[in-house]
């Protein structure tokens, strides 16, 4: 169980890094110039963020990036980093956040996913229906020696509830993320109520902001003045373990 004592902590130093956010510049939905990618940053810092790891979309449909798309993006946003010394959170490596489709079997068989953590790759299904080759993905992952993160887990309408489909997950070696905003009721009462329950279960690992822009800064900052906010800060996330 989560749920224990409160805590005077308000920002979010207790997570320290942020291992999902959409902050490169003008590759996916997420920050559309390098003027936005150093806002949301700023936002990060201030709300207790010392390290961010952006992970753009990789959705052949929408999003065809690459792992050179990607390092382009990361080596704009690095370059002004550098030149604003405005001492913005750590931004030292890049991942990617995987559409589980049609096309990710071929990312995956030319070894080509990047990753964060070491060996982990962070992965994502479709919110109007469920993957079928997700089990078949996560064991071939396994196989290359990845470990497999599931995207917001608690976002996919038809796993709303379904607390023992992601026991099973986690059993079979895939790590979940949360997103902190399905704390609120941002994406809706189905994904809250569905984050509470995997979070009493204890089966998140990870814990991400997904910023895409403004918005949700604004989100996160109201969050932390929230009763489920002052009871997570003691839940065992491994995002320090990235710092």
């Amino acid at each position: 169980m989560f749920f224990r004592k409160k805590t005077a902590e308000h920002n979010y130093s207790f997570l320290g890094a942020d291992m999902h956010n959409h902050i490169l510049p003008g590759i996916d939905d997420g920050a559309q110039t390098i003027q936005d990618s150093l806002a949301l940053l700023t936002a990060l810092k201030s709300m207790g963020f010392c390290k961010v790891i952006p992970t753009p979309h990789t959705y052949t449909a929408l999003y065809p990036n690459t792992p050179e798309t990607i390092k382009a993006a990361f080596d704009i946003l690095r370059n002004n980093l550098e030149n604003a010394e405005l001492g913005l959170p750590v931004v030292d490596a890049f991942a990617s956040e995987y559409m589980i489709d049609d096309h990710f079997s071929s990312i995956r068989t030319r070894n080509q996913p990047l990753t964060f953590g070491g060996n982990r790759v962070l992965i994502e299904m479709s919110f109007a229906d469920s993957a079928p080759m997700l089990m078949d993905e996560i064991f071939q992952l396994q196989l290359q020696g990845y470990i497999p993160v599931l995207a917001h887990p608690e976002r996919y309408p038809y796993l709303f509830g379904q607390t023992a489909y992601f026991e099973h997950l986690v059993a079979i070696g895939c790590e979940l993320q949360l997103n902190l905003l399905s704390l609120s009721d941002h994406y809706g009462k189905g994904p809250q109520k569905t984050a509470i329950k995997i979070l009493e279960k204890s089966l998140y690992t990870w814990a991400g902001t997904d910023t895409h822009h403004m918005g949700h800064i604004d989100l996160l900052q109201s969050l932390m003045a929230s009763n489920i906010f002052r009871k997570i800060v003691e839940y065992p996330f491994k995002n320090k373990a990235l710092v």
